[in-house]
């Protein structure tokens, strides 16, 4: 019998990347899926490959989250929060009308989905709630600023909720991806191409090596299937870990942050992200 037999499972972000690898995976092993994402056809392509239910929508939407427990009926087993993106610029120069939404869809949203579900899953004395962060949240990154502030933000929620679960038997875990082959960077300079493109300024040194450090972290990115498996472990394990770092680069930014001073994580960070020296700057 698969693992996931009569389990119903809840993934944002299902649409492309992580998350319709994460679907796809779930549906492979028994799990009945509600799939959530902002495009239409792209979701309910999935929710044909997976068998699923598809719920398009924007998440930060309250009436979106109201439709996604509705289409869960009676049970959550596994609520997976992936919907995200990445909103590039300097913490100085990032419009506040962008900032906002950034920490509405990577931690707002996904804050209410986690409030919505607990009342059932705490009935059931059981269930899963695995929340894709990214290396970004134990480490604050040039240019991301405001998207580390939102991982930061998840992973501290997701620290307290852990233990107020527990007593109901449900674990709350985080995935820390690290780089990842997805739309994901390609959305990323979309939206940031104003800030970045932007010669006057005064951060333009920091702009220079953009692709080229971006090519860099690629070389070394895992695929959406390797983080959708570690997902899956993560909803089967009968213990799961508090958090599971998938690439070679989230595990040595781990590595680094436990042994390392903060001054030489830093220097570290500074050398593999260009940051200019004082000379460099007119």
């Amino acid at each position: 019998m698969p693992r996931l037999e009569n389990r119903t499972a809840l993934v944002t972000g299902a649409s492309s990347g992580i998350g319709l690898a994460t679907a796809k995976l779930l549906s492979s092993h028994g799990a009945r899926l509600v799939l959530n994402a902002r495009r239409k056809d792209r979701l309910e392509e999935a929710a044909r490959e997976t068998k699923g239910v598809a719920v398009p929508g924007d998440i930060t939407d309250p009436a979106v989250r109201a439709r996604l427990l509705e289409a869960c009926g009676a049970r959550v087993d596994i609520l997976v929060n992936n919907a995200g993106y990445g909103e590039a610029g300097p913490v100085e120069t990032l419009a506040e009308a962008e900032a906002r939404r950034q920490l509405e869809v990577n931690f707002f949203a996904a804050a209410a989905l986690m409030q919505a579900v607990l009342p059932l899953m705490r009935k059931q004395r059981s269930g899963r709630i695995v929340n894709i962060s990214s290396v970004a949240g134990r480490f604050g990154y040039p240019l991301f600023g405001w998207y580390c502030a939102s991982k930061h933000a998840l992973e501290g929620l997701s620290d307290a909720l852990r233990l107020e679960a527990r007593p109901w038997g449900v674990h709350v875990v985080l995935v820390e991806p690290g780089p990842v082959e997805t739309e994901f960077f390609d959305v990323t300079k979309s939206r940031a191409e104003g800030q970045l493109g932007d010669a006057r300024s005064p951060y333009a040194p920091f702009f220079r090596h953009v692709e080229e450090i971006e090519r860099g972290l690629m070389r070394r990115a895992a695929t959406a299937g390797r983080v959708a498996e570690i997902v899956l472990k993560a909803c089967l394990a009968r213990r799961p870990r508090d958090r599971y770092a998938v690439t070679s680069m989230a595990k040595g930014t781990v590595l680094a942050l436990r042994f390392l001073p903060r001054s030489w994580v830093d220097g570290l960070a500074a050398r593999q992200f260009r940051i200019p020296r004082p000379e460099e700057l007119t």
